[in-house]
């Protein structure tokens, strides 16, 4: 039996003597009591000099709170090992991550004798692990680590794709609560497929933010398994422009065989159409026939008269008179000429100029008739009279910005996605090409047209070049 311990004693020194773990050995009160020359090259001190010092001299003080606690556990026997990421210190006074696999032996009677605790160093590990994480902290793509369809970790980009301001209003919430209504049940599925082991790859996906706005998304998912199950690791681009791109270039599409076909049959109209009208006016003149049969028909002429003008402004390039002028004396003649229209209304048209730089290069006359349009609008959606406020800013130093603001009931989110179609009309006696055309002569002044709605009112963005 002594032959045996004596046997058993002997391997036990060799493997704790020759492990390239570094391995501890610690009294209940955190003493330490012998350690190997592994720890040693570790830590740089000698045998010597650790065995005269306690945990607590060599762990990180902000650590050592969490590995006191670990251990007091071991010693109540609520643990029987644990495994911990501390720092420790080097003899030259410099933290060196480590892993510490700690467990306790007891006596026969249950009591505990001491600690055993390898040590191992992961300060390489810890370095390229935080390179790793300034990677995706920093990366130009959204990352999303998701346990249990619970949002765990998100980095500073996917915050500002969801316009959220810190980590924690988004960890530990649900997944599902950001993917658009109509998207969830395909999305679920998606999340199914990955957490039984499927990698998914460039999903197109609506993903909703805090603020209510919903944006356009393309996301790879992959499964890591983490000891239990698979969580889910996201990689999300923000490709809202893309789809605006696409949807630009689908209504470019549509709006140029609108041109061709408007040519075409504006031409094809327009000489019989005038020969009509002449003799329905000699007609009407000579008495022959009802009134009232004139009047309709003139009306009805007049109408096609006007769908065929504003084919033929969106059919062929129009030739623009740039010069440069005071963008506030355009204004002021359009508010002007539509003065009398908004008093029958019982609107008033209120000038707000807040910069002292107003020269563009424009041509006149297609701005007003872009303004005339926008006001004419602004004066429909307001049935009951009210004010429309025309702003004038200096968005930077080399554009301008003009706001039409209206207090109308503003326009329903399925309409105002629709209003750039070709022939798109909401209104009794509308042709559906305004919108184009007004977008058309703000494009050909190398500006930008924007448009924002909500039930308190519609804000039209015209953004123009300075003259510098």
């Amino acid at each position: 039996m002594q032959e045996n311990e004596l046997k058993h004693g002997s391997i036990f020194t060799h493997a704790f003597n020759f492990s390239m773990i570094g391995t501890a050995v610690v009294d209940p009160i955190g003493r330490i009591l012998k350690v190997n020359p592994s720890l040693s090259h570790i830590l740089g001190f000698t045998e010597n000099e650790l065995i005269s010092l306690t945990l607590r001299d060599i762990t990180f003080s902000e650590d050592f709170v969490k590995l006191d606690d670990y251990i007091s556990q071991l010693l109540l026997g609520k643990i029987s090992s644990h495994q911990i990421e501390t720092r420790l210190l080097h003899k030259h006074n410099y933290g060196i991550w480590t892993l510490l696999s700690i467990s306790l032996v007891q006596s026969n009677e249950g009591n505990p004798l001491y600690l055993i605790i390898q040590v191992q160093n992961i300060t390489e590990l810890k370095k390229v692990e935080e390179r790793y994480f300034n990677f995706i902290e920093r990366s130009s793509e959204a990352m999303i680590i998701i346990s249990n369809r619970k949002i765990q970790y998100i980095n500073e980009t996917g915050l500002k794709f969801l316009n959220i301001s810190e980590k924690e209003e988004i960890i530990g919430k649900s997944v599902i609560d950001f993917i658009h209504p109509d998207k969830r049940n395909i999305s679920v599925n998606y999340i199914n497929r990955v957490e039984a082991g499927e990698t998914i790859y460039r999903i197109e996906e609506i993903f909703g933010r805090v603020d209510g706005k919903f944006i356009n998304v393309e996301f790879t998912a992959f499964p890591v398994y983490n000891g239990e199950k698979n969580d889910m690791h996201v990689i999300m681009k923000d490709i809202s422009e893309k789809k605006k791109t696409e949807q630009f270039l689908l209504n470019s599409e549509k709006l140029n065989v609108a041109g061709q076909l408007a040519a075409g049959i504006a031409h094809e109209v327009r000489n019989p159409l005038t020969a009509i009208k002449g003799f329905l006016q000699i007609m009407d003149r000579e008495s022959i026939g009802s009134k009232m049969y004139f009047d309709v028909l003139l009306s009805e002429v007049n109408r096609i008269e006007l769908v065929l003008t504003e084919l033929l402004l969106l059919s062929k390039p129009q030739n623009t008179k740039h010069k440069f002028i005071n963008l506030e004396s355009i204004i002021e003649q359009v508010i002007s000429l539509m003065s009398t229209q908004a008093i029958l209304h019982n609107i008033e048209i209120k000038k707000e100029i807040n910069t002292d730089t107003c020269m563009i290069s424009c041509d006149e006359n297609q701005l007003k008739q872009v303004f005339i349009n926008f006001i004419k609008n602004s004066i429909e959606a307001m049935p009951n009279g009210g004010p429309i406020y025309i702003k004038v800013f200096k968005r930077d130093n080399d554009s301008i910005l003009i706001h039409i603001i209206d207090r109308g009931s503003g326009i329903p989110a399925e309409i105002l996605k629709r209003i750039w179609e070709p022939f798109f009309t909401t209104k009794e006696k509308g042709t559906g090409l305004g919108m184009m055309i007004c977008n058309n002569i703000i494009e050909n002044h190398n500006g930008k047209l924007q448009i924002s709605s909500s039930p308190n009112g519609t804000t039209i963005g015209i953004i123009l070049p300075l003259n510098k």
